[in-house]
């Protein structure tokens, strides 16, 4: 791939934290799925999350009322959560804690703005598309709430950050791009970014912080500076991403060679 330049393709997109991440995660990844064009096949864990997200979606737009929703979870979860499945109690705990959530469904606090807001904004000339899962607002102040299934935790505010604290700096990088939209479009950050994490029931409020806002705004103009001079998108191997969570892992030569190559271990 290092005898072609891609540069030409890439001044024409239009970027996004997924995107950016796709390629700080796997570079790989990023060439097959936004330059290849590569189809994405369904993955248990991508699709448990898209599946809530919709439960949650459809009942803030009016096409669920509470008390339907852990009903559409649990008779449409066969159908709705595809890919190959991880062992049986993983599925099992999944199912539980989904039911678990949608049986004690409490609507957010702050009055809605927009669910599932599609944004498109500007950051220093770069063009980027996000949606937004949830915008509140409460007294004229603008809150993002993004729907996890990852099991973040509440800041520690220890001396010492601890692992579960840089976790979730990793994921504010996310909301804080998205506060560049409401920005632009409201004339004024968000008070606080938010996570609801659905599987563990935990909800997450963090307060607007500048500092940490034009860091992630360097960090995502270093990332897309990064891929416009790479020219060699080499994979990050790991059994666990690649067989469970990447979408484009059946067009990847370097996982079809792992998984030959452990075919034949185990013969």
């Amino acid at each position: 791939m290092g005898e072609v330049s891609y540069l030409p393709l890439i001044e024409e997109m239009v970027w996004s934290y997924s995107r950016i991440e796709s390629f700080n995660d796997c570079p790989y990844r990023f060439f097959l799925k936004y330059i290849s064009k590569c189809k994405e096949t369904d993955k248990f864990y991508a699709s448990y999350g898209s599946f809530m997200h919709k439960l949650i979606e459809n009942y803030y737009r009016g096409f669920l009322a509470k008390d339907e929703m852990l009903t559409e979870f649990l008779t449409g979860f066969s159908k709705n959560v595809k890919g190959i499945r991880p062992q049986e109690s993983t599925v099992q705990k999944y199912i539980k804690c989904g039911a678990e959530y949608l049986r004690g469904f409490q609507p957010f606090k702050y009055s809605m703005v927009d669910v599932e807001k599609r944004v498109e904004f500007e950051i220093d000339g770069l063009k980027f598309i996000g949606y937004i899962d949830y915008l509140g607002e409460e007294d004229g102040e603008y809150f993002i709430i993004d729907n996890k299934s990852r099991d973040l935790k509440p800041r520690s505010n220890r001396e010492k950050p601890t692992v579960k604290d840089r976790e979730l700096d990793e994921m504010l990088r996310q909301l804080y791009i998205y506060s560049a939209a409401v920005k632009q479009e409201y004339g004024k950050f968000p008070k606080a970014l938010c996570f609801n994490c659905f599987k563990s029931g935990v909800f997450i409020e963090e307060p607007f912080r500048e500092e940490s806002y034009y860091e992630a705004i360097d960090w995502a103009k270093r990332m897309v500076e990064d891929i416009k001079s790479t020219d060699d998108f080499y994979p990050n191997r790991e059994f666990f991403s690649c067989y469970y969570i990447c979408g484009v892992s059946d067009d990847c030569v370097y996982d079809q060679m792992a998984r030959e190559e452990r075919r034949r271990k185990f013969r």
